[in-house]
């Protein structure tokens, strides 16, 4: 099945492409593999996920405060804008990983559709055990809906609102069968201080002393704890989100050191910099590919 989908090896995510709308319709599905590249930057989508782990180890996910542990076999769903990053194991063995981006909007009509719009799971990260996901194939599913973008274009949404229904519908039977997880771990810590930076991290002045006001804790165990539970300094998910912020701008015209502004940085040339060291070409190249 892997000859028949979009096949992407150790692929550098951006917030950008994390975002630009499905290209194929309503349901995309890509395999991914990472062995060299064991980190994905923080990132949100305009669209809900569905990743399955096939083979590579433990996938450990962090979203807000939360630390998820993935399996081989397991299922994780990410809603819509939830901001989320993830470490892909060791280099020893390739992470492999199905993944299926589901339209938000068509993923909420079917959901109203089928009446099932305030179920818990369809507003919260969630694990769906890997026997259970077995039990019921979830990776035949997965397959199927890739195999239905290669219908003609009168025939897919139909076919994708099947998929998508038998895939909600399996959800429910799993769920009543108490067959989800809920988070690995959690910090409450941890989750106040992601919010706030996600809140301020466009404003030049956030700093660290600010974030630990608004924590009540200490510059060591934050350090400590927001490591632990998103794989990355305070420092860098700051610069990880700006960067994110600013590589977006870019692409929709902004001038680069507009776009600099705009994302919080405060010295343009530690920014450009930076910007060369993290993806290897600079803001002006950047911005020429852009406008090709």
């Amino acid at each position: 099945m892997i000859k028949k989908l979009e096949h992407l090896t150790d692929f550098v995510l951006t917030q950008e492409y994390a975002r630009e709308q499905l290209n194929g319709g309503q349901i995309v599905v890509t395999w991914y593999t990472n062995k060299d590249y064991t980190y994905s930057v923080v990132h949100s989508h305009p669209f809900y996920e569905i990743v399955l782990s096939i083979s590579g180890g433990i996938v450990t996910y962090s979203s807000g405060g939360d630390s998820y542990s993935l399996h081989p076999g397991e299922v994780i769903i990410f809603p819509k804008e939830n901001f989320h990053s993830a470490k892909y194991g060791s280099q020893q063995e390739a992470s492999e990983r199905l993944v299926a981006q589901i339209d938000g909007d068509f993923w909420s009509t079917t959901a109203a559709m089928l009446g099932i719009g305030d179920a818990g799971w369809n507003h919260s990260v969630t694990i769906l055990n890997a026997d259970a996901a077995n039990a019921w194939n979830l990776r035949g599913l997965l397959e199927r809906m890739s195999s239905n973008a290669a219908l003609e274009k009168e025939f897919k949404p139909v076919a994708f609102q099947s998929n998508l229904s038998e895939f909600f519908m399996i959800i429910c039977q799993i769920a009543a069968k108490s067959s989800v997880y809920t988070p690995t771990a959690r910090n409450t810590i941890v989750e106040k201080a992601v919010q706030y930076i996600q809140d301020h991290y466009t404003e030049p002045e956030l700093n660290v002393a600010q974030i630990l006001d608004y924590t009540y804790t200490s510059r060591g165990h934050l350090s400590r704890i927001f490591k632990e539970y998103t794989a990355l300094s305070i420092h860098s998910y700051i610069t990880d989100l700006r960067m994110q912020h600013c590589r977006r701008a870019i692409a929709d015209g902004k001038s680069i050191l507009e776009a600099c502004n705009e994302s919080g940085f405060s010295d343009y040339s530690s920014f450009l910099k930076m910007f060369r060291k993290l993806y290897g070409i600079t803001p002006s190249k950047f911005r020429a590919k852009c406008s090709k």
